[in-house]
């Protein structure tokens, strides 16, 4: 994702094969990485150090969506998709402070902000892998009848369409959030209202864009 050194949703695409009829479940897990500082710069410079990586890129904030497919019908040796559905866990990587209390009124105020700006951020990447998701389960419901080799295959290559898809519309989004991020207070704090030009480059050089695994 092109967010400055900031952002990066990896997906765990897990690959569509025959499974047995199962409830499909979507849940959400957010993981927590302790940062400190007393200063913006510190606060920031603990998230570069702290933070995930992705593709060995320093990241503020990660998020990851394993899938799994249910709802094959299997009837000897053959097969039809009923019903099918994507399975879902995703896990939310975020910053969270240990002495928050510690930071100026103003630091904390904006660093608030911030963090809330970035669980939303990773919030809409969940929210968009559900909707790649739901169409997938609306056209996979045209998959025919067939031996289980075949209809695996379909499966598979709807999902990697959509996925394609899906990718540039994250891709789409981190590029909006870029403009919304420089301006952001706690980046200002941090880089000041004009960012020096080797500043930004330095953060774009670790920028991570979205990994599939």
């Amino acid at each position: 994702m092109r967010i400055i050194s900031v952002f990066a949703a990896m997906v765990v695409a897990a690959g569509v094969s025959v499974a047995a009829e199962a409830q499909p479940l979507t849940t959400t897990k957010y993981q927590y990485y302790s940062i400190n500082g007393t200063s913006a710069l510190e606060v920031y410079k603990s998230m570069l150090v702290h933070g995930p990586r992705v593709n060995g890129a320093k990241a503020y904030a990660a998020t990851s969506a394993q899938t799994s497919p249910a709802g094959y019908v299997v009837d000897g040796q053959s097969c039809r998709a009923h019903n099918l559905k994507l399975k879902i866990n995703f896990v939310i990587q975020l910053p969270q402070m240990t002495n928050e209390q510690r930071l100026p009124p103003l630091i904390r105020s904006k660093w608030q902000q911030f963090s809330e700006f970035v669980k939303k951020h990773e919030e809409t990447h969940r929210s968009i892998w559900m909707g790649c998701a739901k169409e997938f389960e609306a056209r996979a419901a045209s998959i025919g009848s067939g031996d289980c080799e075949s209809v695996d295959a379909q499966a598979a290559e709807l999902w990697n369409e959509i996925r394609i898809a899906c990718d540039r519309k994250h891709a789409a989004f981190d590029a909006a959030q870029q403009k919304v991020l420089v301006k952001h207070p706690f980046v200002r704090l941090v880089f000041g209202a004009s960012p020096p030009a080797a500043a930004i480059a330095t953060i774009d050089k670790n920028t991570a864009a979205l990994a599939h695994y």
